[in-house]
């Protein structure tokens, strides 16, 4: 399995909606693996894209999210998966790109 592209994202928690920062990694096969670091050790959530993400919106679609400190609103991304939302951050809309 190839990894396609991997670097930190700011990840909104889905309870206290605070933003984290973690490594992430995309794989060749549609997964999307997030760390607490880059060292990789335990990943603590593997999202299924190709199987189980319905949406993906980024940009100005995401007016409704409230930005983390320093954040671009061009920086979002909204994963719509099939039994909740998934909301990142990048540094800046290349890295979101």
């Amino acid at each position: 399995m190839a990894l396609l592209k991997s670097g930190w994202l700011w990840r909104q928690s889905s309870i206290l909606r605070r933003w984290k920062k973690h490594w992430f990694d995309l794989w060749m096969d549609g997964s999307l693996v997030y760390y607490p670091d880059e060292a990789r050790g335990t990943y603590e959530e593997r999202l299924l894209l190709k199987f189980h993400c319905t949406n993906i919106r980024a940009g100005a679609e995401c007016d409704d999210i409230q930005l983390p400190e320093g954040g671009s609103r061009d920086a979002l991304v909204m994963l719509q998966m099939r039994d909740h939302r998934v909301y990142l951050c990048a540094e800046s809309e290349d890295d979101a790109v």
